[in-house]
């Protein structure tokens, strides 16, 4: 089933991780595609990776194009009939990768599927979540869930255990397979996101469209996550944060309160 599978792996400046998940995609062998756009890395070592995984197809952009911009261009450079984006910083196994595969081939409805991610530790990360309501990004981003955390628990699924399958509002980009089918209707990710909320709009335009996105919890992929972005500091990182939050909210009618 892998062999009509496309792997696309945007990366910045994190080559020891991105070495790790190329391990794992690597170690068996599987029939599938895997394209690395490296988004002009400053550190100069992850040009020695194509050596150590020759199966693998790098490309250096000459520029940060960000994240959906690169997505893009591996998508279109991918022959797959599926498209796979996964962060650097994840670590899946072959059989994830099938059995996330396998939910596509047997729901044609389904235009996005994606696993439970978990924590170096193995608890459990909160990857899908309903459509935001800007009340609850702000306390997010302000650290002030622990004060008013009514808002931020139903925008986090805080009120379900995450052990069950179901169809969800959006599922986080750093592991999220995607029909191809679906995205010729419904349409790339759109680079008007540098970074950041670009799976938020997909996700609800894959809705609109009436394609399912799907959860899948029995299938795990180990996730090293950070939110440097999400503060008040006001460091370059929040600003791309901010733009993207104020983009996604003037292109979609989310509640604003």
């Amino acid at each position: 089933m892998t062999d009509s599978l496309s792997i696309i792996i945007v990366h910045y400046d994190t080559s020891g991780l991105l070495r790790q998940c190329l391990s794992s995609l690597c170690a068996e062998d599987l029939p599938c595609e895997i394209v690395v756009l490296d988004n002009a890395s400053p550190d100069p070592s992850v040009r020695q990776l194509p050596a150590e995984f020759p199966r693998v197809r790098f490309v250096f952009n000459e520029e940060n194009r960000g994240f959906a911009r690169a997505c893009n261009q591996g998508i279109r450079m991918g022959q797959g009939k599926y498209c796979m984006l996964l962060n650097p910083d994840a670590i899946i196994d072959g059989a994830a990768l099938q059995s996330l595969v396998a939910s596509m081939e047997g729901h044609p409805e389904i235009g996005i599927v994606a696993p439970r991610l978990v924590y170096p530790d193995g608890s459990l990360q909160l990857s899908v979540r309903r459509f935001p309501s800007l009340r609850a990004i702000g306390l997010r981003i302000l650290r002030l869930d622990g004060l008013f955390p009514g808002p931020v628990d139903r925008y986090l699924m805080r009120d379900w255990d995450h052990e069950e399958g179901r169809d969800v509002d959006w599922v986080m980009g750093a592991c999220m397979l995607l029909r191809r089918e679906a995205l010729e209707e419904v349409g790339l990710l759109d680079e008007g996101f540098f970074m950041y909320y670009e799976d938020i709009d997909l996700c609800y335009r894959m809705g609109q469209e009436g394609w399912k996105v799907r959860y899948e919890p029995r299938i795990a992929v180990r996730h090293e996550h950070q939110r440097d972005s999400a503060s008040w500091v006001p460091n370059r990182l929040a600003w791309v944060h901010l733009r993207s939050l104020v983009r996604l909210f003037g292109k979609h009618r989310f509640p604003w309160w």
